[in-house]
């Protein structure tokens, strides 16, 4: 009887990936490979990767009994699965939960965030007023002629001389 790749993965205890790794690396032969997959021998398999010795865990899982933790009380295999259901229920709901609350937290920063950035551009707005009435004012408050002078353009003449233009009243 021969193996295939996941069935060589769960018996060796490695990944799938392991095995296919090692099938192309050639560490680890195989008798074919046909368009249902590999076909390994289970011998070969286990001289590159000793077999796992099976825990009592695995070995009751064969069975529809499973002992309880006190060793005289006996819990239905399907009680037990219920149980982790349940418990695996409330972890989902405690997920859910969670999810809720984080969007909620999200939403909020969200608002927070467009009124602050509305408010940092009332603050631009109101910030580039002030600062457009202060330029303004200090227009009014400074001379222009020394512009004017700095403005007016040399002739080739004054520019070969060093000469400074004559400012116009």
């Amino acid at each position: 009887m021969y193996l295939s790749l996941g069935q060589a993965a769960k018996e060796a205890g490695v990944a799938k990936s392991t095995i296919s790794k090692a099938l192309s690396s050639g560490k680890l032969s195989y008798r074919e490979k046909n368009p249902e997959g590999y076909k390994i021998d289970p011998a070969e398999l286990f001289r590159v990767y000793p077999r796992t010795t099976k825990t009592s865990a695995e070995d009751t899982a064969e069975n529809d009994w499973q002992q309880g933790h006190s060793g005289a009380e006996t819990i239905p295999y399907s009680a037990k699965f219920e149980i982790q259901l349940a418990g695996l229920k409330s972890l989902i709901a405690e997920k859910d939960r969670r999810i809720s609350d984080l969007e909620t937290d999200r939403a909020q920063l969200r608002e927070d965030r467009h009124r602050l950035t509305e408010n940092w551009q009332d603050e631009r707005v109101r910030l580039l007023k002030l600062l457009e009435d202060q330029t303004g004012t200090l227009k009014l408050l400074t001379d222009e002629r020394s512009k004017l002078v700095a403005e007016v353009q040399r002739t080739f003449w004054q520019r070969v001389f060093g000469r400074k233009p004559a400012v116009a009243a």
